[in-house]
């Protein structure tokens, strides 16, 4: 057995054997020849033991180096399982960790609002919201918002305007599996009932269901039953497909019913403004700020006409802006019964192509940003006969649209030879101003026609504006007025003619109700400005009020046939070079020319 000297003299050796290289490496420290180690000194002579601190204190004079370790790179192995590799950086600033499962770069900044701290490292967000109930996010486009799932959201916002028609600019509200108000009905089923009146009803509101607004005309047959039914106005919105709906109060019933018909919702529009994330959840737009104001480009709206693309060149908007108009119609229940509905859809500077017209929902303003801001340009290809571009209410309904009306905005309309239909038309809406700061340009048809008037007498104003037909395509007269109602044109409304004098007549007036022209409205250049027919019935009264003439006018008011006693008064009328202020076409003859003060009959 080796003695104990032995063994700590081979253990000595080995340490010494051990140290070598390394000491090899630490600069300016040689073992000169015949150099005994164990010595205090570098020296020859006895051997002398070093103290170990002593020894220590020689290595470390300087850096150690290790050259039997990659320079390249240092692998630390993990505890449990894996490694991280560091990477020498191939740019300054720029070291690479190669963790177990994936690599990258040792971030050296962040941009806001994320915060990297450049003693410790750590990351934060201290202005982030940190749940998803904290805040709506706010997606790019309505588009991307479809391909996202959304469920932890209550609501959000869409930026929009990335890409024309894309819904932007608009808040969405998380409904979860609620049905659209903006999905209106577009088909229905019935029961057909017994013992009913027969005759064609229109205008109904049948109740229940989920939604509000549907309205619809039907038909009783002889027998007494339902033997047609469709959908009229707006189509309502908030329906679910399969919904039975009844002909209870506050809608009138069906008379004569022993048995009332119902009507099954058999099917719903696309939201063309709400929409369903990736997994299912409802996101129902919603007015900003509770306003009730909706805007046409969030319904897909895209205003790319011009005048140098013409109609080819354009997208038709008349599906988004219509979208639009009924959204905004939803209210809750009749207002007559505590309910509320109605509200204003916008139209942002620019121009939209539009074809096969508008309707305008009760209650509802559709409005620009000004008369001249916000065009609406209809389709050549419309019927000149039978498309009329904007309706005031629902003509098919025969009941009243209150205050469906037009506000700051143009409308230039289409075709290339002359047609009997009209830009706006109604036979039922009724508000004192039903068309405000409303620029018309007629082009082959005339500009306003006004009937029957459907829900009984009440009034139809327009406030402002130009009427403008075109002296070669428009058909005579540009205003068509008729029904037991009040008419009145005010505030510097005019209907003028450029280029050559118009052939035509301004505005025709039929039987019953009372017009009344004042505060500077006005004719310029054309034949007649107003054509009184007192063969009718019950011939209008009308009143001239603080307005002025036009020395391109022929004939200020012309009566055609009847005793015009007193239907014609004129008051504060200055005549500014009119050929006739009131002209009988029977005696073809002028019974007032010049300037008028006071009032003045005939």
């Amino acid at each position: 057995m080796p003695s104990r000297i032995t063994r700590s003299i081979a253990l000595a050796a080995a340490f010494v054997a051990s140290i070598s290289p390394a000491l090899a490496q630490i600069p300016n420290f040689t073992l000169p020849p015949s150099t005994v180690v164990g010595r205090s000194l570098n020296s020859t002579g006895p051997a002398q033991a070093i103290p170990f601190s002593t020894l220590i204190a020689a290595m470390l004079q300087s850096s150690l180096t290790i050259p039997t370790v990659n320079t390249n790179s240092v692998i630390y192995k993990g505890s449990t399982s894996g490694q991280a590799t560091v990477s020498a950086q191939a740019v300054a600033g720029t070291p690479t960790i190669k963790w177990p499962t994936t690599s990258g770069t040792v971030p050296t900044s962040a941009t806001s609002p994320v915060v990297l701290d450049s003693v410790t490292g750590i990351i934060s967000c201290p202005t982030c919201a940190t749940s998803t109930s904290a805040a709506s996010p706010i997606v790019a486009s309505r588009t991307l918002a479809q391909t996202l799932n959304l469920a932890s959201f209550p609501g959000l916002v869409t930026v929009g305007y990335a890409a024309a028609g894309d819904g932007g600019g608009a808040t969405f509200k998380n409904v979860g599996s609620a049905p659209f108000i903006d999905a209106p009905v577009n088909s229905i089923t019935f029961t057909a009932g017994s013992g009913c009146t027969p005759g064609s009803y229109f205008g109904y509101d049948p109740q229940g269901g989920t939604g509000q607004g549907l309205e619809v005309n039907f038909t009783i047959g002889g027998g007494g039953t339902m033997t047609a039914a469709s959908v009229t106005g707006t189509g309502g919105g908030g329906y679910t497909v399969n919904d039975v709906l009844t002909f209870t109060g506050p809608a009138p019933a069906i008379p004569g019913c022993t048995v009332q018909p119902t009507i099954r919702v058999a099917g719903l529009a696309t939201p063309l403004g709400s929409f369903t994330d990736a997994v299912g959840n409802h996101f129902q737009i919603v007015s900003q700020q509770g306003a009730g104001v909706a805007n046409i480009r969030q319904f897909g709206a895209v205003q790319n006409y011009t005048h140098a693309g013409g109609d080819a060149g354009a997208t038709n908007d008349s599906g988004a802006i219509q979208a639009c108009l009924r959204y905004v119609s939803v209210g809750s229940y009749f207002p007559d019964a505590g309910g509320y509905s109605g509200g204003v859809c916008l139209v942002p500077s620019g121009a939209s192509l539009v074809c096969n017209g508008l309707l305008i929902p009760t209650s509802v303003t559709l409005r620009g940003t000004a008369p001249s801001g916000s065009m609406l340009k209809q389709c050549d290809a419309d019927n000149i006969n039978a498309t009329n571009f904007v309706n005031l209410g629902d003509p098919s309904s025969h009941k009243n649209a209150f205050c469906a009306t037009l506000r700051d905005l143009t409308l230039f309309g289409g075709g290339s030879s002359p047609g009997s239909a009209f830009m706006v038309y109604s036979n039922n809406t009724q508000c004192a101003y039903s068309l405000d700061n409303v620029n018309i340009y007629s082009v082959s048809r005339g500009c306003i026609k006004y009937e029957i008037g459907y829900g009984g007498p009440s009034g139809f104003g327009v406030h402002g504006g130009l009427c403008v037909p075109n002296g070669a395509l428009s058909p005579s007269p540009a205003i068509n007025l008729s029904g037991n109602f009040s008419f009145t044109f005010d505030n510097n409304w005019q209907i003028s003619v450029g280029g050559t004098k118009w052939s035509g007549t301004g505005i025709q007036l039929g039987g019953g109700g009372t017009f009344q022209m004042n505060s500077g409205a006005h004719c310029e250049n054309l034949t007649i400005c107003v054509d009184w027919d007192g063969s009718v019935g019950s011939p209008m009264l009308v009143s001239i009020i603080s307005n002025v003439g036009n020395a391109a006018l022929d004939k200020y008011v012309s009566v055609r046939t009847g005793s015009i006693s007193p239907g014609v008064n004129l008051q504060g009328f200055s005549a500014n070079g009119t050929g006739c202020n009131v002209y009988k076409v029977a005696t073809t003859s002028c019974v007032s020319t010049g300037n008028i003060g006071g009032l003045a009959s005939f």
